[in-house]
């Protein structure tokens, strides 16, 4: 077993944990509200600022080559086809986000754990809690696709861009980052930055309910 799968086991219940929660359970039966959405919108773009500042420092970090370019090519997809679809999104919607205190503070419990992550385990770290996130979208999004009823629009778009290309490679590439890391960094470091960042993302997705 490669170590990307051990880590998926080890983070199993964490993973089943995020995969229920409410905000992927409303996008996936389609009862996510205007509001609610647009209170997402706003959150999800930040995130995908921090998401490329890690993958730059991972760049930066990384041990050979193919991981510079592996994590390249997660930075191009952020500042472009995301970075697109939120400009379009928001525009598009029909509501304005309306943010309360105790629902910002909540959403940036996400970037909050994933930088303090890299300060602490530079490369290693990056790598971890992005496929721990990767993998939660990559899994909500093949069940809501499959047997979900997303309402259509920038929902639906938003979880048909997390079930093909480039997304699927990307989260194949960070499992391959994953399986390269050295031995000296525990299973154990593994789990715990793993499932510190699935529940890092249940905070941040409850916090467009508040």
């Amino acid at each position: 077993m490669s170590r990307s799968e051990q880590l998926l086991r080890a983070g199993g219940p964490a993973l089943e944990r995020a995969t229920a929660m409410r905000f992927a359970s409303d996008v996936h039966d389609g009862t996510i509200g205007d509001r609610e959405y647009a209170r997402y919108l706003e959150f999800e773009a930040g995130f995908v600022d921090t998401a490329a500042r890690l993958h730059g420092l991972a760049a930066w970090r990384a041990p050979h080559w193919r991981a510079v370019t592996r994590n390249a090519v997660a930075l191009h997809g952020l500042v472009t086809e995301q970075t697109e679809y939120f400009a379009t999104a928001r525009a598009a919607w029909p509501v304005r986000a309306e943010t309360s205190e105790a629902a910002r503070r909540a959403a940036a419990a996400l970037s909050d754990y994933a930088l303090t992550a890299a300060e602490e385990g530079g490369y290693a770290a990056v790598t971890t809690v992005m496929f721990a996130a990767e993998t939660l979208y990559l899994s909500w999004c093949t069940r809501a696709l499959q047997d979900g009823t997303p309402p259509a629009g920038p929902v639906a778009d938003w979880v048909e861009l997390h079930t093909r290309e480039p997304f699927t490679s990307g989260v194949a590439a960070l499992g391959a980052a994953v399986d390269e890391l050295p031995s000296d960094i525990a299973d154990d470091r593994l789990t715990a930055w793993f499932t510190g960042m699935l529940d890092a993302e249940i905070t941040f997705h409850d916090a467009v309910y508040l």
